[in-house]
């Protein structure tokens, strides 16, 4: 009987770490200039977009997001440019850059800027 407690204690505990860790991720979409990157030992996934407008995260202002993608060759093609992406916010964490928010693509096309004169 005792086996049966403890079994089912580690469970209640197991299922109490594992909702939250699933609800980190969220869809969100975002626009801004994608822009490749590169940090010392490899803690990135190459690609980053510099967000305009600037987005809140947590109660954090995040100017840019990094983003990974299975297709980095299609990301070439944005490189520079003015992009609307939309993904899985999903956090990652490193040993020289800690936990930092990254947007898993799921989409990602070319957005044309609109320039006003007044």
């Amino acid at each position: 009987m005792r086996i049966v407690h403890l079994a089912a204690c580690f469970l209640l505990l197991l299922l109490c770490v594992l909702v939250p860790l699933s609800a980190k991720t969220k869809k969100l979409t975002v626009m801004g200039m994608l822009t490749e990157v590169t940090a010392v030992g490899g803690e990135t996934a190459g690609w980053a977009i510099e967000l305009n407008p600037v987005l809140m995260l947590d109660g954090t202002q995040i100017s840019s997001i990094e983003v990974k993608s299975s297709n980095t060759h299609r990301l070439e093609s944005f490189r520079d440019k003015a992009v609307e992406a939309t993904g899985n916010l999903t956090y990652e964490s490193g040993v020289e850059t800690g936990q930092r928010p990254v947007l898993e693509l799921s989409s990602i096309k070319p957005r044309k800027h609109k320039i006003f004169i007044f």
